[in-house]
């Protein structure tokens, strides 16, 4: 009772910390398909962001209900202590070909699906998984392995084939991938009976699973934003995130700042992408050396990706603007003790940073160290050295109040200064800038010229 207790604390914080620091805004649609408190059922979803993906499912999960998630058997091997810490969230090891080979990976993976399988009947806990078997950063699926159906029907199975046990498929999408104070939205579909096909489970296992799988594939599929079209899933995404996305959103009547609305115009405007590239190939090849060379342009500046597109600002605005950041630089450091050391220290643990999966990883890495060392640690830091030994107890438990406001200001004046510096950097580079902004107008037309909008 005291574990369950403890597991509930565990998660508010958790999600406070993943709700108002990590992330700005989330949304949920379909949550009406969630099945009660009780129900026993499985959720498989895309894998898109690495940790951050299981622990927003578990978030939006009944505060009583305590899922058992599916993650990469190495994380196992680590220490023991470390194990005992993954059991007590709940999560299982998957064991993969690729990583841990053929013959060990069928063996630990037979146990794993039995013991969830068994956790789920006897609890009535939910178990969530990833049958992509990895995570990517490119907005489509690899093929789904059926280990999920398995689970499900396996539960089934102990139950002698009387409970329905239920697949509620589901689909992550992220505003973005990196940084903090972005968006997440998580759909979930209307959950799948498997009750129907227990008859025919019973006699074809293997057949029943495959024929099931793809459908729920595509079902996830229909609720993200996808492409099987990998070869220009690049060009597909640096224009929606242009101004071109968000221009294209407000056409439709949708608010770009709305995750969900926003989801829905991206969807529509690469499906009229995916056309216009099987109509125009040339105009398709010469979009994306257009984009290759924005980016390289935008990297000789040191600007960040789009930020070639940003408005001029006048000279009065930005002379105000160095000037009110120089008044807020004292505060701005005083806030990078603790938010400073959140933001910079777990990078330093991602090695390869031309690895285009390096930021995916480094906000995963940012978000776990934080709340489970670094946050706890410096309250307790301030407790002992402001409290116990110097005797300022009101001063820390005010500094502690202080962390949530601090660490948000750290990152937004960070920020701030950072779009100031790529105003100077515009302005001190002018003819590089000229070019940028020409390189972005030929962008634009093309892009005009590949979807037929005038």
């Amino acid at each position: 009772m005291s574990s369950r207790i403890g597991y509930q604390l565990f998660k508010h914080y958790v999600r406070f910390c993943m709700n108002h620091i990590m992330y700005r805004r989330h949304y949920i649609l379909g949550e009406e398909n969630l099945p009660k408190f009780g129900e026993p059922f499985v959720m498989p979803a895309n894998h898109q962001n690495t940790a951050i993906d299981p622990v927003v499912m578990i978030l939006a999960q009944d505060n009583r209900s305590h899922p058992y998630v599916m993650a990469m058997g190495g994380v196992f091997t680590w220490h023991s202590l470390i194990n005992k810490f993954w059991n007590w969230l709940g999560m299982l090891p998957a064991f993969r070909m690729d990583f841990e080979g053929v013959d060990e990976a069928m063996a630990r993976t037979k146990y794993v699906i039995d013991f969830a399988a068994g956790k789920m009947v006897e609890e009535g806990n939910p178990v969530f998984l990833f049958p992509e078997a990895n995570h990517h950063v490119e907005h489509w699926m690899r093929v789904w392995l059926p280990g999920y159906l398995e689970i499900a029907f396996t539960a089934a199975k102990k139950t002698n084939f009387e409970q329905d046990i239920k697949i509620v498929p589901m689909a992550h999408h992220y505003s973005s991938y990196y940084g903090a104070q972005g968006s997440y939205l998580l759909h979930f579909g209307e959950p799948i009976s498997l009750k129907p096909y227990y008859e025919q489970y019973q006699k074809k296992p293997r057949t029943t699973m495959r024929e099931l799988n793809e459908p729920i594939r595509e079902k996830v599929k229909n609720m993200m934003l996808y492409t099987d079209d990998l070869e220009h899933h690049d060009l597909y995404d640096f224009i929606r995130l242009s101004k071109v996305g968000e221009e294209h959103a407000v056409a439709l009547g949708k608010d770009p700042d709305i995750l969900p609305e926003r989801l829905e115009s991206d969807q529509h405007l690469w499906a009229e992408l995916e056309k216009g590239v099987a109509a125009h190939p040339e105009t398709a090849d010469e979009l994306t050396e257009t984009m290759k060379e924005i980016q390289t342009e935008e990297k000789k500046l040191h600007l960040r990706e789009h930020a070639g597109e940003q408005k001029k600002q006048s000279g009065i605005k930005l002379a105000l603007s160095i000037l009110a950041q120089i008044i807020l630089l004292p505060l701005w450091v005083f806030s990078l003790f603790p938010a400073g050391i959140m933001y910079f220290i777990p990078p330093m643990f991602m090695p390869g940073k031309e690895d285009p999966y390096y930021n995916v990883y480094t906000q995963a890495m940012q978000f776990i160290l934080s709340i489970v060392i670094l946050i706890p640690f410096n309250v307790l830091a301030i407790l002992l050295v402001l409290g116990l030994v110097w005797g300022w107890w009101w001063q820390a438990v005010l500094w502690i109040i202080l962390l949530y406001p601090l660490a948000l200001f750290a990152w937004y004046e960070g920020q701030w200064m950072r779009r100031t510096w790529e105003q100077l950097s515009m302005r001190f580079h002018k003819a590089k800038t000229q070019k940028l902004h020409n390189l972005y107008n030929r962008f634009y037309d093309l892009v005009k010229k590949l979807t037929g909008n005038k």
